[in-house]
């Protein structure tokens, strides 16, 4: 499994932080098991795949911008 290191500021206590990222974590491996069973059952092309790969962009897109990431 790859590591990340980040640098965290002092004033931010280490447990906050490693719990948000375990979090995250645990929400991104749910998105991505969702989305390959979907893909799975609902048989999609190349094609398709690409498709909903831009609107997972774009949608994303909104959400950096909403929470100024």
């Amino acid at each position: 499994m790859p590591e990340i290191k980040v640098q965290i500021p002092n004033n931010i206590p280490l447990q906050v932080i490693k719990r948000r990222i375990e979090e995250v974590i645990k929400e991104e491996e749910l998105k991505w098991a969702l989305f390959e069973k979907s893909k799975e059952e609902l048989s999609l092309t190349e094609e398709d795949l690409e498709e909903l790969e831009k609107v997972r962009e774009e949608a994303w897109k909104e959400a950096k911008k909403k929470y100024g990431l």
